[in-house]
């Protein structure tokens, strides 16, 4: 890692973990952002970046286009993925393991097993045996649980509620299949949660308990949580900061936006305000070193209480 800005002037600043993370994974959603502006950030902040999912409209670009982006984020250590809906289509298609070849071949080295765009029952038997297939094809596998809408998603009892048993259920079946993670679609954690401030605060008892039980059940650490790219800036950055408020600073957050990565690196940090926490969200890490808190205090913490 080069030396940053902050070392430069001789500024403290909370310890990050760095590449390879084992946890702390921030995964951003490539949306379709030309090659010289992707070059750009990754070299400013390259360093915070571990996954990027090529997402589908890049089916509709050139595919020279194509390898040119993969060959810059693997030229800064991100590993890439396509988007779970390349292997949903590939999969119906029946022509899933002529795609991956082609997929390895140009540089991808993640594969997500997904069933988002799909209303048939999910059959975790032939999920695991897919996850075994893309292995053997030297991918790394990252599962995914949850639709986008509350129709046809088994993981919940209704748009608000969690099914507990069989979010769990999945999760852990696809671990114990060989994937590496499991992504929690982002948009039905935005409905359990809440898009702001006041509804995080509000459902503490209901949906955020719905979401504790669950991570406490298949480990944190093996699930990054997906928080849409597409919802407007302040619902983003405040589903983020509760995200953190709930696991800690090393929290895998995915679908980050690209020219957003210094942002997100400053709420694990503790150094950026978010708006509806009263004080937990005034700089909570700056505000705890100015109190004279020890190394240990959990700031990060501290929205939790309000």
């Amino acid at each position: 890692m080069e030396q940053t800005f902050q070392s430069y002037l001789g500024i403290n600043w909370p310890e990050r973990s760095r590449k390879p993370r084992k946890s702390g994974l921030t995964m951003v959603m490539d949306v379709g952002w030309p090659c010289s502006f992707v070059d750009s950030m990754l070299d400013q902040y390259g360093d915070y970046l571990d996954v990027v999912k090529i997402w589908d409209p890049h089916l509709r670009a050139p595919e020279k286009e194509v390898r040119k982006k993969i060959e810059i984020y693997n030229a800064h250590n991100v590993r890439v993925q396509p988007g779970g809906i390349f292997m949903e289509i590939a999969r119906i298609q029946g022509n899933e393991d002529e795609v991956m070849r082609k997929l390895s071949k140009i540089g991808f080295s993640i594969i997500e097993v997904s069933s988002t765009a799909t209303n048939a029952a999910r059959d975790m038997r032939a999920e695991a045996d897919f996850v075994k297939r893309a292995k053997d094809l030297g991918f790394a596998v990252f599962g995914e649980v949850g639709k986008k809408f509350a129709e046809n998603d088994t993981t919940r009892s209704s748009d608000e509620v969690v099914d507990e048993e069989v979010t769990v259920k999945e999760m852990l079946a696809l671990l114990d299949a060989g994937a590496e993670r499991v992504y929690w679609e982002g948009h039905l954690l935005r409905r359990v949660l809440g898009e702001s401030a006041e509804e995080f605060l509000a459902k503490r008892e209901t949906g955020t308990q719905q979401v504790l039980r669950v991570a406490k059940e298949v480990g944190p650490e093996h699930i990054i949580f997906e928080v849409s790219a597409l919802r407007p800036l302040l619902s983003r950055r405040t589903l983020q900061f509760w995200l953190i408020s709930l696991f800690g600073t090393e929290v895998n957050i995915g679908n980050a936006r690209l020219e957003e990565l210094g942002y997100l690196e400053a709420l694990r940090s503790g150094s950026h305000p978010i708006h509806g926490f009263k004080q937990a969200g005034d700089y909570p890490w700056i505000r705890a070193v100015e109190l004279g808190k020890g190394k240990d205090y959990e700031w990060w913490a501290e929205a939790l209480k309000v």
